[in-house]
């Protein structure tokens, strides 16, 4: 049986403010620490991409095609690295323009959207993550040759993005979007509403802008 997830890396050359701190464990949560050592299982698959060959969270932003119009991307948005040479990534949250308190310490009632890039040697393969039932079948995943993991691999694509997120993994590599502060946000249409079936695709779509 998988252990518990690896805790959450930790930027290199500087600690994360208390909003990007907030998000990053629970796209995290699903990036489950393969059993045992770190040993790799994957039968002799590529080697993971460098933090150089993952996009930046401008090329990120244009995954989401044209949804973060208006959004403010945070300063403290960027590459991390665990420092101990395993994992890696690009975390990138954005502000909500829509959002009711202009406030930035007022973390709570600001409304944002974080992407997770993470790269990790020890991310379980396909097969041990489907023997627990969190893998939901998605031709656009299997596309490029990925598999979707949400807890208890059920997924309603129609509903808006929650807290707990849907995480995209090819190979050693994962995506996951996660969401704040929904409840303050001024009412958005259809086409402002981040639902789970436009994640996956964004997330799918920042796969592809990763250079393997």
């Amino acid at each position: 049986m998988p252990h518990a997830p690896h805790p959450t890396a930790r930027p290199h050359a500087a600690p994360l403010s208390p909003r990007l701190r907030a998000l990053l464990p629970v796209p995290l949560l699903l990036a489950l620490a393969a059993c045992g050592a770190d040993t790799d299982r994957s039968g002799g698959a590529q080697v993971p991409p460098s933090l150089e060959a993952l996009p930046g969270c401008d090329r990120v932003a244009t995954a989401l095609d044209g949804f973060l119009s208006g959004w403010t991307l945070t300063p403290d948005s960027g590459p991390w690295d665990d420092g101990a040479g395993r994992s890696h990534g690009v975390s990138c949250v954005w502000l909500s323009p829509e959002a009711r308190s202009g406030n930035p310490f007022e973390a709570i009632q600001l409304a944002s959207l974080g992407v997770m890039t993470t790269v990790d040697p020890r991310m379980q393969p396909e097969a041990d993550i489907r023997s627990i039932g969190w893998v939901v079948d998605d031709a656009a995943v299997e596309a490029i040759g990925g598999h979707l993991v949400y807890p208890g691999g059920q997924l309603d694509f129609a509903t808006p993005l929650g807290p707990v997120s849907p995480q995209i993994v090819v190979d050693k590599v994962s995506v996951a979007f996660a969401v704040t502060g929904a409840m303050v946000v001024d009412a958005l249409d259809d086409d402002q509403t981040m639902t789970h079936r436009r994640a996956v695709d964004a997330a799918v779509a920042v796969h592809r802008l990763i250079q393997r």
